[in-house]
Protein backbone atom coordinates (compact mmCIF):
# COMPACT_ATOMS: atom_id res chain seq x y z
CA UNK A 1 0.00 0.00 0.00
CA UNK A 2 1.00 3.61 -0.48
CA UNK A 3 -0.44 5.77 2.29
CA UNK A 4 1.99 8.63 2.19
CA UNK A 5 3.64 10.64 -0.55
CA UNK A 6 5.27 14.01 -1.10
CA UNK A 7 5.51 16.75 -3.66
CA UNK A 8 8.72 18.73 -3.27
CA UNK A 9 7.96 21.17 -6.04
CA UNK A 10 5.95 24.35 -6.42
CA UNK A 11 2.46 23.50 -7.59
CA UNK A 12 2.54 26.45 -9.98
CA UNK A 13 5.51 24.82 -11.70
CA UNK A 14 3.81 21.42 -11.72
CA UNK A 15 0.69 22.94 -13.31
CA UNK A 16 2.80 24.73 -15.89
CA UNK A 17 4.58 21.51 -16.75
CA UNK A 18 1.23 19.82 -17.36
CA UNK A 19 -0.11 22.87 -19.22
CA UNK A 20 -2.94 22.93 -16.69
CA UNK A 21 -4.78 25.59 -14.72
CA UNK A 22 -4.07 25.42 -10.99
CA UNK A 23 -7.23 25.61 -8.90
CA UNK A 24 -6.76 28.07 -6.04
CA UNK A 25 -8.15 25.86 -3.25
CA UNK A 26 -4.91 23.89 -3.11
CA UNK A 27 -2.76 24.86 -0.14
CA UNK A 28 0.53 24.00 -1.79
CA UNK A 29 3.12 21.29 -2.00
CA UNK A 30 3.73 19.00 0.94
CA UNK A 31 3.16 15.52 2.32
CA UNK A 32 -0.15 13.79 1.71
CA UNK A 33 -1.77 11.12 3.88
CA UNK A 34 -5.16 9.40 3.50
CA UNK A 35 -8.08 11.87 3.41
CA UNK A 36 -5.77 14.82 2.76
CA UNK A 37 -6.57 17.09 -0.17
CA UNK A 38 -3.90 16.43 -2.79
CA UNK A 39 -3.39 17.80 -6.31
CA UNK A 40 -4.74 15.70 -9.15
CA UNK A 41 -4.55 16.32 -12.88
CA UNK A 42 -7.74 15.77 -14.89
CA UNK A 43 -9.77 17.18 -17.77
CA UNK A 44 -13.15 18.69 -16.87
CA UNK A 45 -16.46 18.69 -18.74
CA UNK A 46 -15.40 21.80 -20.67
CA UNK A 47 -12.26 20.05 -21.90
CA UNK A 48 -10.02 22.17 -19.69
CA UNK A 49 -6.97 20.60 -18.10
CA UNK A 50 -6.95 21.27 -14.35
CA UNK A 51 -4.66 20.59 -11.42
CA UNK A 52 -7.13 20.60 -8.58
CA UNK A 53 -7.77 19.29 -5.07
CA UNK A 54 -8.80 15.67 -4.66
CA UNK A 55 -9.39 13.82 -1.41
CA UNK A 56 -6.81 11.05 -1.06
CA UNK A 57 -9.56 8.56 -0.21
CA UNK A 58 -11.97 7.27 -2.84
CA UNK A 59 -15.71 7.48 -2.09
CA UNK A 60 -17.50 4.59 -3.82
CA UNK A 61 -21.14 4.79 -4.93
CA UNK A 62 -23.49 4.85 -1.95
CA UNK A 63 -21.03 6.57 0.39
CA UNK A 64 -23.07 8.79 2.77
CA UNK A 65 -20.11 11.10 3.42
CA UNK A 66 -16.49 11.59 2.28
CA UNK A 67 -15.30 10.12 5.59
CA UNK A 68 -16.95 6.77 4.81
CA UNK A 69 -15.91 4.03 4.71
CA UNK A 70 -13.95 4.23 7.95
CA UNK A 71 -10.93 2.72 6.24
CA UNK A 72 -9.78 5.08 3.50
CA UNK A 73 -9.88 3.55 0.01
CA UNK A 74 -6.75 5.07 -1.43
CA UNK A 75 -5.02 2.11 -3.12
CA UNK A 76 -6.72 0.41 -6.09
CA UNK A 77 -4.94 -2.76 -7.17
CA UNK A 78 -4.54 -2.88 -10.95
CA UNK A 79 -5.51 -6.55 -10.77
CA UNK A 80 -8.91 -5.44 -9.41
CA UNK A 81 -9.53 -2.54 -11.80
CA UNK A 82 -12.58 -4.27 -13.25
CA UNK A 83 -14.20 -4.90 -9.87
CA UNK A 84 -16.29 -2.87 -7.43
CA UNK A 85 -15.67 -0.18 -6.22
CA UNK A 86 -13.10 0.79 -8.85
CA UNK A 87 -14.55 -0.38 -12.15
CA UNK A 88 -16.71 2.59 -13.15
CA UNK A 89 -14.04 5.18 -12.31
CA UNK A 90 -11.36 3.16 -14.10
CA UNK A 91 -13.51 3.13 -17.23
CA UNK A 92 -14.62 6.76 -17.17
CA UNK A 93 -12.80 9.14 -14.79
CA UNK A 94 -9.03 8.88 -14.79
CA UNK A 95 -6.41 11.23 -13.37
CA UNK A 96 -2.71 11.61 -12.73
CA UNK A 97 -1.31 12.22 -9.25
CA UNK A 98 2.06 14.00 -9.34
CA UNK A 99 4.61 13.20 -6.64
CA UNK A 100 8.32 13.35 -6.02
CA UNK A 101 8.57 10.68 -3.29
CA UNK A 102 6.43 7.95 -1.80
CA UNK A 103 6.92 6.27 1.56
CA UNK A 104 6.72 2.55 2.31
CA UNK A 105 7.46 0.21 5.24
CA UNK A 106 10.12 -2.41 4.46
CA UNK A 107 10.02 -5.99 5.73
CA UNK A 108 13.03 -7.70 4.14
CA UNK A 109 16.34 -6.82 2.54
CA UNK A 110 18.81 -4.18 3.66
CA UNK A 111 16.06 -1.77 4.73
CA UNK A 112 14.02 -4.26 6.80
CA UNK A 113 12.52 -2.68 9.90
CA UNK A 114 12.44 0.83 8.50
CA UNK A 115 10.23 3.13 6.48
CA UNK A 116 11.87 4.69 3.46
CA UNK A 117 11.10 7.32 0.85
CA UNK A 118 11.46 6.16 -2.74
CA UNK A 119 12.13 8.74 -5.44
CA UNK A 120 13.54 8.98 -8.93
CA UNK A 121 17.32 8.86 -9.05
CA UNK A 122 17.26 12.06 -11.13
CA UNK A 123 14.86 13.73 -8.63
CA UNK A 124 12.33 14.43 -11.39
CA UNK A 125 8.56 14.31 -11.01
CA UNK A 126 6.73 10.97 -10.89
CA UNK A 127 3.37 10.69 -12.68
CA UNK A 128 1.14 8.20 -10.86
CA UNK A 129 -1.96 6.86 -12.61
CA UNK A 130 -5.12 7.34 -10.60
CA UNK A 131 -8.89 7.20 -10.75
CA UNK A 132 -11.42 9.59 -9.25
CA UNK A 133 -15.09 9.96 -8.44
CA UNK A 134 -17.10 13.05 -7.52
CA UNK A 135 -19.02 12.61 -4.28
CA UNK A 136 -22.22 14.65 -3.92
CA UNK A 137 -24.19 15.27 -0.74
CA UNK A 138 -27.81 14.04 -0.68
CA UNK A 139 -29.07 17.62 -1.10
CA UNK A 140 -26.69 18.22 -4.00
CA UNK A 141 -25.16 21.29 -2.34
CA UNK A 142 -21.73 19.81 -1.64
CA UNK A 143 -19.41 18.12 -4.09
CA UNK A 144 -15.98 16.66 -3.46
CA UNK A 145 -13.57 15.03 -5.87
CA UNK A 146 -12.17 11.84 -4.33
CA UNK A 147 -9.39 9.70 -5.75
CA UNK A 148 -7.24 6.62 -5.40
CA UNK A 149 -3.81 5.66 -6.64
CA UNK A 150 -3.55 2.66 -8.92
CA UNK A 151 -1.14 0.11 -7.46
CA UNK A 152 0.95 -2.54 -9.23
CA UNK A 153 3.44 -5.24 -8.24
CA UNK A 154 6.68 -3.60 -7.18
CA UNK A 155 9.61 -3.12 -9.52
CA UNK A 156 12.81 -4.99 -8.72
CA UNK A 157 14.38 -2.07 -6.86
CA UNK A 158 11.47 -1.67 -4.46
CA UNK A 159 10.88 -5.41 -4.11
CA UNK A 160 14.53 -5.96 -3.19
CA UNK A 161 14.17 -3.35 -0.44
CA UNK A 162 11.30 -4.92 1.35
CA UNK A 163 7.99 -3.88 -0.20
CA UNK A 164 5.94 -5.77 -2.79
CA UNK A 165 3.61 -3.03 -4.13
CA UNK A 166 4.08 0.45 -5.59
CA UNK A 167 2.10 3.15 -7.40
CA UNK A 168 1.68 2.61 -11.13
CA UNK A 169 3.76 5.32 -12.77
CA UNK A 170 3.36 6.37 -16.39
CA UNK A 171 5.62 8.19 -18.82
CA UNK A 172 4.97 11.90 -19.16
CA UNK A 173 4.15 11.46 -22.86
CA UNK A 174 1.34 9.09 -21.83
CA UNK A 175 -0.41 11.50 -19.47
CA UNK A 176 -2.77 12.82 -22.16
CA UNK A 177 -3.82 9.34 -23.18
CA UNK A 178 -4.61 8.35 -19.61
CA UNK A 179 -6.64 11.40 -18.52
CA UNK A 180 -8.46 11.87 -21.82
CA UNK A 181 -12.24 11.88 -21.14
CA UNK A 182 -14.32 9.06 -22.52
CA UNK A 183 -15.24 5.52 -21.68
CA UNK A 184 -12.63 2.81 -22.06
CA UNK A 185 -13.24 -0.82 -21.17
CA UNK A 186 -11.16 -2.44 -18.45
CA UNK A 187 -9.01 -4.65 -20.67
CA UNK A 188 -8.28 -1.73 -23.00
CA UNK A 189 -7.42 0.48 -20.04
CA UNK A 190 -4.99 -2.08 -18.65
CA UNK A 191 -3.43 -2.46 -22.10
CA UNK A 192 -3.08 1.33 -22.35
CA UNK A 193 -1.37 1.49 -18.98
CA UNK A 194 1.01 -1.26 -19.97
CA UNK A 195 1.95 0.67 -23.11
CA UNK A 196 2.69 3.91 -21.22
CA UNK A 197 3.98 2.49 -17.92
CA UNK A 198 7.23 4.01 -16.68
CA UNK A 199 10.07 2.11 -15.04
CA UNK A 200 12.18 4.94 -13.61
CA UNK A 201 15.48 4.36 -11.88
CA UNK A 202 14.80 4.71 -8.16
CA UNK A 203 16.79 5.69 -5.12
CA UNK A 204 15.72 5.76 -1.48
CA UNK A 205 16.29 7.59 1.79
CA UNK A 206 15.63 6.48 5.35
CA UNK A 207 12.50 8.01 6.92
CA UNK A 208 12.42 6.30 10.32
CA UNK A 209 12.89 3.00 12.12
CA UNK A 210 9.65 1.14 12.73
CA UNK A 211 8.57 0.15 16.23
CA UNK A 212 9.83 -3.25 17.36
CA UNK A 213 6.38 -4.74 16.71
CA UNK A 214 7.12 -4.68 12.95
CA UNK A 215 8.54 -8.20 13.32
CA UNK A 216 5.03 -9.47 14.17
CA UNK A 217 3.84 -8.35 10.74
CA UNK A 218 6.83 -9.69 8.83
CA UNK A 219 5.56 -13.25 8.31
CA UNK A 220 2.29 -12.00 6.82
CA UNK A 221 4.13 -9.56 4.56
CA UNK A 222 6.48 -12.28 3.32
CA UNK A 223 3.45 -14.46 2.59
CA UNK A 224 1.83 -11.66 0.58
CA UNK A 225 5.07 -11.17 -1.34
CA UNK A 226 5.37 -14.87 -2.15
CA UNK A 227 1.71 -15.13 -3.19
CA UNK A 228 2.20 -12.20 -5.55
CA UNK A 229 5.35 -13.71 -7.05
CA UNK A 230 3.50 -16.99 -7.60
CA UNK A 231 0.64 -15.14 -9.29
CA UNK A 232 3.08 -13.35 -11.57
CA UNK A 233 4.65 -16.67 -12.53
CA UNK A 234 1.28 -18.14 -13.52
CA UNK A 235 -0.30 -14.99 -14.99
CA UNK A 236 2.40 -12.43 -15.77
CA UNK A 237 -0.13 -10.07 -17.37
CA UNK A 238 -0.93 -8.65 -13.91
CA UNK A 239 2.58 -7.18 -13.72
CA UNK A 240 3.95 -4.21 -15.60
Amino acid sequence: MCNRYLIKAKLEEVAQRYNARLIAELDGAGEFLPRAMAPGLFIDDEDERLLGPMQFAFCPPGCPSPSDPKRALNNARIESAGKWPWKDAFRTTRCVLPMTEFREPCYWGETAGSEVYFSRADADLLHAAGIYRVWSSPDGKTRLVTMSLLMRPASDYIMDRGHHRQPLFIDEHGVDQWIRPGRIETDAGVALLRSIAAEPEFTHTHARDMAASWTKRRTAKLRERDQQLAALDSAPAVGF
